[in-house]
């Protein structure tokens, strides 16, 4: 059989066992003896699973997540075909994305003896898979990204929040930005974001001067306002308008225009944007000086009036951490309110990896974090050729997982413990090696990334100018 066909039999299959193991069972009930007899008390010995290790990917495999449940079962069962030596079972259960549908997903999988839990997709649901699995407890291994629920048993596979900004504000640093806007919508990755950002590591330079977020659901208009009001636009334009109709005449005026605005300039630190927007219109005022001094003088009068407000003295970034519809119109806000690119610098994490940032001209020159794209090509090649589907970025986390749970198999490691998921040496894979560290969270190498039209390409922070 071609090799897809057999990945798409084995997940038909594994999708037949499960809805068999969540079809009950009758239970018979004893008569009642008519003179009982006290059972001595016995300790109970922990059952030692026998035949191939059996791991429960606990996702959703219907609702409004089912694409991307499907996606990461799919990449489990990649790495099973990688490794076809090794007696192993995948067994999904379908969470329905919610906290009832993971309860009965996760009770379930106990029902079978499963050694080891996938799952689930989101950290809200982990509470009560932990749960399910108390009194008999296996690694859960959570595509989560929320730090929070790591511990014990359970491990984190999503990128974290708290690395992602740390990534970003040393990059930040190095490109002379120190003070930040964060805006997005009330979720709780706004405020985990949010909440990493207030407490950076000791001597970062990066300080939240202001953070606004609005309500899920929010209109444009609602947006806009508030955009407006966190980047000041309104004092802002009041200030370029007054100091407008000062500079105007006294570039008319002046023997020297270009030296008049590289006067103007020096008042303002050479990082920042005033700094450079006047020191550009000097040295176009030069450049023009071959068409006349009055062409060359009407040039920078025209640059002048094309500014709407002045650039920001207080904010040189703007932290923009969601991805959902409202990400594009946002984008736009910034630009018309001068507050975009080139003014200030406009970020992201991860959930930015989406392809229609490339054909946004707000976004682009615009950085966000996320793993080496280069190491885990192998892995996205693989996938396309395999299913004829281009993978979403979470998809792997399922193939690091089942890798995870193979090394196991492999080494007969029942019960998986804790010790043996954070062993030193990682589990290797074609999209990079898996390590946990004694918090139970996966270490990923982060890369800052920038919007290109053509697709995003590794950031280099560019020199800046000198006064």
């Amino acid at each position: 059989m071609h090799r897809t066909g057999m990945v798409k039999a084995v997940v038909v299959l594994a999708l037949a066992l499960t809805l068999a193991a969540c079809s009950g069972a009758a239970v018979r009930q004893s008569p009642p003896r008519t003179q009982p007899t006290p059972a001595p008390v016995q300790v109970q010995q922990p059952v030692v699973p026998t035949g191939p290790m059996r791991i429960a990917m606990l996702v959703p495999l219907s609702g409004d997540f089912a694409p991307i449940g499907r996606q990461l079962v799919n990449a489990a069962v990649m790495a099973v075909f990688e490794d076809q030596q090794t007696p192993f079972e995948v067994l999904p259960f379908d969470t329905r994305g919610t906290e009832d549908g993971a309860a009965a997903a996760a009770a379930s999988a106990k029902q079978r003896g499963v050694d080891m839990v996938i799952g689930p997709l989101f950290g809200r649901n982990v509470p009560v898979v932990r749960q399910a699995f108390a009194t008999a407890p296996v690694p859960i291994l959570t595509f989560t990204n929320d730090t929070t629920m790591a511990g014990g048993e359970v491990f984190v596979l999503g990128i974290s929040v708290q690395d992602q900004v740390q990534r970003m504000v040393d990059f930040l640093a190095t490109d002379a930005r120190h003070r930040l806007l964060v805006f997005g919508p009330d979720t709780p990755y706004t405020h985990r974001v949010l909440n990493a950002l207030q407490t950076p590591a000791p001597g970062s330079p990066v300080q939240v001067v202001r953070a606004a977020m609005f309500e899920p659901g929010a209109d444009f208009n609602s947006i806009a306002a508030q955009v407006k009001v966190l980047t000041n636009y309104d004092q802002r334009r009041a200030t370029w308008r007054e100091y407008q109709a000062k500079l105007i005449p006294q570039v008319r005026a002046a023997e020297d225009p270009a030296l008049l605005l590289e006067k103007e300039a020096a008042v303002f630190p050479p990082e920042s944007v005033s700094f450079r927007m006047l020191t550009g219109m000097a040295t176009a005022y030069r450049q023009n000086l071959g068409r006349g001094r009055p062409a060359a003088i009407q040039e920078i009068v025209s640059k002048i009036e094309s500014v709407d407000a002045a650039p920001a003295e207080d904010f040189d970034a703007i932290m923009l951490p969601f991805a959902d519809e409202n990400l594009i119109a946002v984008g736009s806000m910034l630009d018309l309110y001068n507050a975009g690119r080139p003014f200030a610098q406009v970020v992201g994490t991860n959930i930015w990896q989406q392809e229609n940032l490339a054909i946004e001209p707000s976004f682009h020159h615009a950085w966000y974090t996320a793993p080496d794209e280069t190491v885990q090509l192998s892995f996205s090649q693989s996938y396309r050729t395999t299913y004829q589907a281009v993978s979403d970025p979470i998809a792997v986390l399922g193939y690091y997982a089942a890798k995870v749970a193979i090394a196991a198999a492999n080494a007969k490691a029942r019960p998986v413990t804790a010790a043996f998921i954070q062993r030193p040496t990682g589990f290797p894979s074609m999209a990079g090696s898996v390590q946990f560290g004694p918090a139970n969270v996966m270490r990923t190498p982060l890369i800052v990334y920038e919007v290109t039209p053509s697709g995003p390409k590794e950031a280099v922070v560019q020199p800046r100018p000198t006064s």
